[in-house]
């Protein structure tokens, strides 16, 4: 509807969408037939990096889903596999992994790493129960093989991948109807939900995972305690794990869930605060990190605090947050956090460069969530002058059909340059595919209006897609190119 008299409008969203169409081409490093006629593909993370399929960062686009859903569903089913594999063979992380220097300064001196915390450093590859970050890497080892090759941390103890991997199962399931995919992999995503519990050293609902260390797909940003970021991807996928276990008649996981979820929603709502910056604008949003326990807090003002809010609300689930908290909470993001370039990652409640790069950025996907969120909420003339800046982004500074994941926020000059211009974060990446987000919540929108209700039925979404990608009905991922396969999905 924000769109019916904007023609210059829709015509700018239809060719940010268009734009990351090449992903799948342009990523593919593996893409084959197997033995039962059915397609097998790997997607690489980059150009700059060589992971296939980070999960992280598939997270974020539909693209796969709509246009190759057997492909998704597959690299889904390798993901959850990974939850049960376990590597306990020690190696290195971060600058060990990439120094031998660091390495030699380890094996000679152990005696400087008494009480120090070795999770990135020296660790096993992979622990049982956590889900792998990605399906291998292109310069090394068997991309339809190998596993979590990423060792700038360790992800083992990341909170964020398996609260990703339960919303992405639910939103497959929701818009493919495969619910037999869901049935097969319930104990394993039980499994996996009960490994990161134990990452929630206090108890309080919230697995916060280990202090002052990268915890989640922001890689170089360190957090503590509770963080807005994480929580709510966590309290989304915990919803996910609700819908699942009704899904599949659990209902003593369903049970256990819900009381998981309210004594997390209870630790959530200490991040709130209100306040205003020193020109009078009023804030009002959650903290990026507090630690109930030392009081310690990080008022920054962080711009993916909604994103697993955002993921439900694009598979026609009911939001957990009321409207006018997430307005508030929008607005607040929208005054604070703009850039030239965009929106950055974080910035100070007095609308200030935070200290970290990867703070200061401004990352394409999270501008499309933002965007999205805004005209779901109805503040469609907001969301348009974010669409239009990752315009600007996109087509006047050269990354047409090679999205970047970010752009610095600002103009600068590097050695050899005689002006200062836009410089990007690795380029051709696929998380900017979340725009595709845009045409799903569109929807979804549309149907809650029409029938009063905020739960969408899965038959509906998948009928959209059908539409969407020319077909006359919708596909189900596990006939998709095998003649041999049962018609019904769901029995």
């Amino acid at each position: 509807p924000a769109y019916q008299n904007d023609l210059a409008g829709a015509l700018r969203l239809t060719r940010l969408i268009l734009n990351e169409l090449s992903a799948p081409i342009s990523n593919a490093s593996v893409w084959i037939e197997d033995k039962n006629g059915n397609d097998v593909a790997r997607f690489v993370e980059c150009f700059d990096y060589p992971y296939n399929n980070s999960s992280d960062v598939d997270w974020y686009s539909m693209v796969l889903l709509w246009l190759f859903p057997g492909v998704e569903q597959e690299l889904c089913q390798r993901t959850i596999d990974s939850i049960l594999q376990e590597d306990l063979t020690e190696r290195y992380y971060h600058i060990h992994a990439s120094f031998v220097e660091a390495r030699k300064h380890f094996e000679e001196h152990p005696e400087e790493y008494q009480g120090v915390s070795l999770t990135h450093i020296r660790a096993p590859a992979k622990i049982k129960g956590s889900v792998a970050h990605d399906l291998g890497a292109m310069p090394f080892g068997c991309p339809l093989r190998n596993r979590s090759e990423y060792a700038w941390y360790n992800t083992n103890y990341w909170t964020d991948l398996f609260p990703k991997l339960a919303l992405r199962v639910l939103r497959n399931v929701k818009f493919t109807g495969d619910t037999k995919f869901l049935k097969r992999n319930w104990d394993t995503l039980k499994f996996g939900f009960d490994y990161l519990m134990k990452l929630d050293f206090d108890n309080d609902g919230v697995p916060e995972g280990h202090p002052d260390e990268v915890k989640n797909t922001f890689d170089n940003i360190n957090l503590f305690g509770v963080d807005a970021y994480s929580a709510n991807v966590f309290l989304a996928g915990c919803y996910a794990m609700i819908r699942m276990a009704q899904m599949v008649g659990d209902t003593a996981a369903q049970k256990t869930y819900e009381q998981i979820f309210q004594k997390a929603l209870r630790v959530y709502e200490t991040l709130w605060t209100v306040t205003r910056n020193r020109q009078g604008q009023k804030l009002e949003y959650y903290v990026t990190c507090y630690d109930p326990v030392t009081g310690k807090k990080n008022t920054d003002v962080w711009t993916n605090q909604l994103d697993g809010l955002w993921y439900l609300i694009a598979m026609g689930e009911e939001p957990f947050m009321p409207a006018d908290r997430v307005r508030k909470v929008l607005r607040t993001i929208y005054i604070n956090n703009r850039t030239m370039m965009g929106w950055s990652t974080a910035q100070t409640k007095e609308a200030k460069p935070v200290k970290s790069d990867q703070g200061k950025d401004v990352w394409l996907a999270s501008n499309y969530v933002l965007a999205q969120l805004l005209d779901y909420y109805g503040m469609s003339r907001e969301s348009k002058a974010v669409y239009a800046q990752m315009d600007k982004v996109i087509f006047q500074h050269g990354h047409s059909l090679i999205s970047p994941e970010s752009v610095r926020p600002t103009l600068e000059k590097e050695k050899g340059e005689t002006k200062k211009g836009p410089h990007y974060i690795v380029a051709g990446y696929p998380r900017p595919g979340a725009i595709f987000t845009q045409l799903a919540i569109q929807h979804v929108k549309h149907l809650q209006e029409q029938t009063g209700k905020q739960q969408v039925e899965p038959a509906k979404l998948q009928s959209f897609v059908a539409e969407m990608v020319g077909q006359s009905k919708p596909t189900c991922p596990s006939k998709h190119r095998n003649k041999n396969t049962a018609n019904n999905c769901s029995q």
